[in-house]
């Protein structure tokens, strides 16, 4: 088919498209485990996000199911094709943070963007996708394999509702996830998710009574907050005068609250993706950092100076001993995301490693704890971390994407070794694949989220034509 066709047979759409998209990003989605039951498994508003999507499905006459209430799917093709061709994406999305310039499930269209929680992050992709498997139907194409959109609900946590999914339909054949940008995606990071816990407590009377940021582990923290005592108020004042201005205040603010004997400081960072910790200012790291001008002793020291110097500005694990590159797939990538410590309790960071084919989740784990051995921490992985994912680029699913790009676009994409975490990796001939632009930047897990809506009819001729196209791939 032509680009022009799919464009011009899209815009009778574009309007329903945008109400749908806009009724999805109402639902605030985030996982909550505190009321997470059979039914409900990640939260009432989760499910509610999955049930939206069938119920857009049931409206418009497509086949769907649900599988444990934990992933739905919608179809187009033969019932008993040898092949499905998975379109994975998700409707869960991370908490919103602070700092936004409107309601985050309220969407608002500005100039071009529609900005709201989960937008970019990819309920716009999401139904840019529905809406491509609306054309391929109204069209009544000829298909060998099945296509199958499929609709998870914790993409953004832990990857648990897929295996259920997997378990009672099977993994598809080949397929990919458009969650990201239109490059070709053949190859993922692996993803360690590693927990530094320890016994918190001072031993002077300079005292680090709580400090407490991020919101996920796969986010960078934006905002950062301690408590403590033993610091004369004018004196830590002037020194973080001094640290703004050393440290660039366009980048990071804060401010001091003294309240009795306590003294609170907040700073502001900047959120983002923890699979890009370098384009974010880690606004956790950048408090331990001005708290080891003082003379904090004991756990409370050793915890902020791995957090203020080890931890600080290390996006590429360099000063905790884990930087490795691979030629072929490119640097372990390292995000700082939940940090918590409260005196005569306990203390943790979490560590989100992205790492390449060549270094392992054990050697991870070694060089970690062999790193912050003054904590005495105990160092926890999580046993669901993912493998290094590679697709190889002469697989028919990476050329027929490279293909129809070029075919769309009038010009070439490029194969790229991702450091996020796409559910294309959960297919065997799998890769990431759009729905923005190279050229525009990505908004996902950071504030004031958004997705520009001038993409609709390219961005949906390049997702049916490659639906189209892999329904027919052997």
């Amino acid at each position: 088919m032509r680009k022009e066709y799919w464009q011009e047979v899209s815009q009778k759409h574009y309007n329903q498209w945008a109400l749908d998209l806009m009724s999805l990003i109402r639902i605030p989605s985030i996982k909550t485990e505190d009321t997470a039951s059979i039914d409900e498994p990640y939260g009432a508003a989760v499910k509610q996000a999955l049930q939206q999507m069938l119920l857009f499905a049931k409206r418009d006459g497509l086949v769907y199911g649900c599988v444990a209430n934990r992933v739905g799917y919608i179809e187009y093709g033969p019932q008993n094709a040898d092949k499905t061709v998975g379109i994975l994406t998700h409707v869960d999305v991370v908490p919103t943070g602070e700092g936004w310039e409107s309601n985050p499930f309220e969407p608002i269209i500005k100039g071009n963007d529609m900005i709201g929680r989960g937008v970019d992050d990819m309920k716009a992709s999401t139904m840019l996708s529905y809406y491509a498997l609306i054309l391929i139907a109204e069209k009544g194409l000829i298909v060998k394999n099945k296509i199958r959109l499929i609709i998870g609900t914790d993409e953004e946590n832990d990857w648990s509702d897929m295996p259920y999914y997997f378990d009672k339909e099977g993994v598809p054949e080949l397929g990919f996830s458009p969650d990201g940008e239109f490059i070709v995606e053949n190859a993922e990071a692996g993803i360690a998710n590693v927990m530094v816990t320890f016994a918190a407590s001072n031993a002077s009377d300079v005292r680090l009574l709580t400090f407490d940021a991020g919101i996920a582990g796969n986010v960078v923290p934006g905002v950062a907050t301690a408590v403590v005592s033993g610091i004369d108020v004018v004196e830590l004042k002037m020194a973080l005068h001094s640290f703004l201005s050393e440290t660039q205040q366009k980048y990071i603010s804060a401010n001091i609250t003294d309240f009795n004997d306590k003294v609170e400081i907040k700073l502001i960072g900047r959120q983002a993706h923890g699979s890009t910790p370098e384009v974010g200012k880690n606004a956790g790291t950048y408090l331990a950092n001005f708290l080891t001008m003082f003379n904090f002793s004991g756990q409370a020291k050793n915890y902020l100076t791995i957090l203020g110097h080890v931890a600080h500005l290390d996006s590429f694990g360099e000063k905790m001993g884990l930087a490795y590159d691979n030629k072929d797939m490119g640097p372990l990538v390292v995000n700082y995301g939940l940090q918590h410590f409260e005196d005569a309790d306990s203390g943790y960071f979490s560590i989100n490693i992205r790492y390449p084919f060549g270094i392992t989740q054990g050697d991870i784990t070694a060089i970690i704890s062999n790193r912050v051995a003054a904590l005495n921490a105990n160092i926890i992985t999580d046993n669901d971390d993912l493998q290094p994912h590679l697709t190889p680029e002469n697989d028919a699913v990476i050329t027929t994407l490279l293909s129809v790009y070029q075919d769309i676009m009038g010009k070439p994409t490029r194969l790229h070794y991702s450091t996020g975490a796409s559910f294309g990796r959960l297919i065997q001939r799998g890769a990431a694949f759009g729905s923005r632009f190279e050229w525009q930047k990505t908004t996902a897990h950071q504030i004031n989220e958004s997705y520009d809506l001038n993409n609709y009819p390219t961005a949906i001729a390049i997702l049916a034509e490659s639906m189209y196209r892999l329904g027919n791939v052997k």
